[in-house]
């Protein structure tokens, strides 16, 4: 009777240290892929699978993400996952900059499709629209770091395009205005001056930092801060070129959809 006491003893304390098997798929941050019948520990600080015969036991940090397919829902020590390696990320915000600029902190909105190069790195295309003193349309390469893989994380980014204007240019241009009402201005010369002046855009850059918080493995929300820098360039009569430089702060507030 003792032993055989003994004998339930033992396997109520080893048998439940590993909770029941089930098929599926693991994923290590090392890049492999385990199929097979795998295991949690009852503390969640191993994972075991059964693979091609074999029998694996890895600690929870060495693994990425569990996949099990029949419920095609994915289970993670606390990270976040999804089905697709695309993600769209959507932002609003302004363009801050000095309230003595003519346009102290115009709108901007941007779209970007990112695709996962790795955990931490996604890299994409994006357009969106700016109010500047016309409206242009930014086309730009997005490259996005997480900091860490998890549902909450800092990240830095890196915008780079070309502003597409859409509108002709406003007839605001005038030399005789003081240069300090903009961010910062090559002044026209008045003999070669003109009212009609042409719109061709210019080359931009944002680097920057913000905080996402993934609430499921299909939504998410961002805030950022950033360095923006862009050149508008205006052509008028006899080879007349006027560039305006602006020097911007950017603060918008992001959706992640997956």
């Amino acid at each position: 009777m003792k032993k055989l006491c003994f004998l339930f003893l033992t396997a109520i304390i080893v048998f439940p240290v590993f909770a029941q098997p089930q098929k599926g798929y693991v994923y290590l941050k090392n890049g492999t892929i385990l199929k097979g019948k795998y295991q949690y520990s009852n503390d969640l600080s191993k994972l075991q699978i059964e693979s091609a015969g074999n029998l694996w036991i890895f600690q929870s940090d060495e693994v990425e993400r569990v996949s099990n397919k029949k419920a095609q829902l994915d289970e993670t020590f606390g990270e976040p996952t999804s089905h697709s390696p695309f993600y769209l990320h959507t932002e609003l915000g302004v363009l801050a900059g000095n309230s003595e600029n003519s346009q102290s902190a115009p709108f901007s909105f941007s779209a970007s499709l990112n695709y996962s190069v790795m955990p931490k790195l996604s890299a994409g295309v994006g357009i969106g629209f700016e109010f500047l003193k016309e409206t242009y349309l930014p086309a730009f390469v997005n490259i996005e770091y997480k900091l860490r893989n998890s549902y909450s994380t800092p990240y830095l980014f890196l915008k780079m395009g070309y502003e597409v204007p859409l509108e002709d240019a406003n007839p605001i241009y005038n030399y005789e205005i003081q240069p300090i009402y903009y961010d910062n201005m090559i002044w026209p010369n008045p003999d070669y001056y003109s009212n009609e002046m042409d719109t061709k855009g210019g080359f931009i850059i944002n680097p920057g930092i913000g905080y996402q918080r993934m609430f499921s493995s299909g939504f998410g929300m961002s805030f950022a801060f950033g360095y923006q820098f862009h050149r508008l360039s205006y052509k008028g009569e006899n080879d007349y070129q006027l560039d305006i430089d602006y020097n911007r702060l950017t603060i918008k507030l992001g959706f992640i959809f997956n």
